[in-house]
């Protein structure tokens, strides 16, 4: 792929953990040039975040910060101040996630920057937004779940609310955070006018929620967890996940005729003839599905509700999802060597160019990877810096 559409955008990311870093890395996969911004000698938390590492280096960082470039800096010296304006002044997009304030006090919040370059954009995420009553309050993905009501959904109704497996709150609100910076740099390009663009944790998880917010704000109704299978509050059965003899199937949309087809149980239709019959009677008819399935090989389950009209699909782990002909892993994974963690496997950025994916550039860097780099792009005396421990390199 020869180019990319952001090629020529600048990015700087100030971010650290998930949400911020994770939509400056949409925006480098796009080909925009990230320029992760890290403290001399620890570097972002991301850094040391998880309970896996490869040879030291977290895998989570790893998976949040290819294409991107390291400098690393001490915001508090009153020089490496002076770098970060430097840099904000080549800059098109800055992302930032600290708790509010923290920028400001810096010096590097938006009214700040905006006095640098009238013309950035400036992306603010957080976890709650404005008008709470404490907004330095920790916002955290598992804390927007519960807040919204978004955890609340998941589970069965004898069993405490069960989070989401992914970290869904902080992957709705990066891909947000990128959709605004995207949006807002081609309102730059017809006016001119730099923006601020903010998304919050809480927020995205009740876009994420939309459906379930407005059947219940407008009905008075909330959904009801089901009784047996783990499945949707939201939706009749038997959507959900049921056991079979040698693993789980999950079935989505489907009739009672051809329910009964797929299971070899015509009593499903004559007990529940109808949709509302099997709204009304879901714990029931849960019940009797997975029963149905529980001494059945899954393979086997899977087949026999496919030919009959089922939506199903088997419920895999990451190593049996790389085999499987539906995610056809070949075409989403990228393959990154990296100068301490060796060869790294990554999830590929799931946009399509031309047929072509987005490649991976660069991998995660190592903390002030590009520092004398950058400083030299600035016109900046990387050495006198490094003496006064303004900056750091790679030790």
């Amino acid at each position: 792929m020869t180019t990319l559409p952001l090629d020529g955008v600048r990015v700087l990311d100030f971010a650290h953990m998930m949400q911020g870093p994770w939509a400056a890395e949409m925006l480098g996969d796009l080909g925009a040039d990230v320029i992760k911004v890290e403290v001399v000698g620890t570097g972002e938390r991301g850094r040391q975040a998880g309970t896996t590492f490869l040879n030291g280096v977290s895998a989570q960082f790893l998976a949040m910060n290819r294409n991107k470039r390291s400098l690393a800096v001490d915001l508090k010296h009153p020089d490496g101040l002076r770098v970060a304006e430097a840099l904000i002044r080549t800059a098109d997009v800055l992302i930032q996630n600290f708790r509010p304030g923290v920028m400001d006090r810096l010096g590097l919040g938006w009214e700040q920057a905006r006095d640098v370059n009238p013309s950035l954009i400036y992306c603010t995420a957080s976890g709650y937004g404005a008008g709470v009553p404490d907004p330095r309050k920790p916002g955290q993905d598992l804390l927007a779940q519960a807040r919204t009501g978004a955890l609340w959904l998941t589970g069965t109704a004898a069993d405490a609310p069960t989070p989401a497996g992914p970290f869904v709150a902080d992957v709705h609100a990066a891909t947000m955070l990128a959709l605004g910076a995207t949006a807002a740099l081609l309102d730059r390009a017809r006016t001119g006018r730099g923006r601020l663009v903010e998304v919050d944790l809480v927020g995205a998880m009740l876009h994420q929620t939309v459906q379930e917010v407005v059947s219940t704000l407008n009905s008075g109704e909330p959904p009801r967890r089901p009784a047996a299978v783990p499945g949707s509050a939201y939706l009749e059965a038997p959507y959900g996940v049921h056991a079979a003899a040698d693993g789980f199937v999950a079935i989505s949309l489907t009739t009672m005729e051809a329910l009964a087809a797929g299971l070899g149980a015509p009593e499903i239709v004559e007990r529940f003839p109808d949709k509302e019959a099997a709204t009304a009677g879901r714990d029931e008819l849960n019940a009797l599905v997975s029963a149905l399935v529980a001494d059945r090989p899954a393979r086997e389950v899977l087949a026999a509700l496919d030919a009959a009209g089922v939506w199903c699909a088997p419920v895999n782990d990451h190593r049996a999802m790389t085999t499987d002909p539906y995610v056809r892993w070949d075409r989403r994974r990228l393959e990154v060597k990296h100068p301490v963690a060796g060869t790294v496997e990554l999830a590929g950025n799931p946009i399509t160019l031309d047929g072509e994916a987005l490649p991976a550039r660069r991998p995660a860097p190592l903390l002030g990877e590009h520092t004398a780099e950058l400083l030299a792009e600035l016109g900046l005396d990387a050495d006198a810096l490094l003496a006064d421990g303004v900056v750091g390199v790679p030790r």
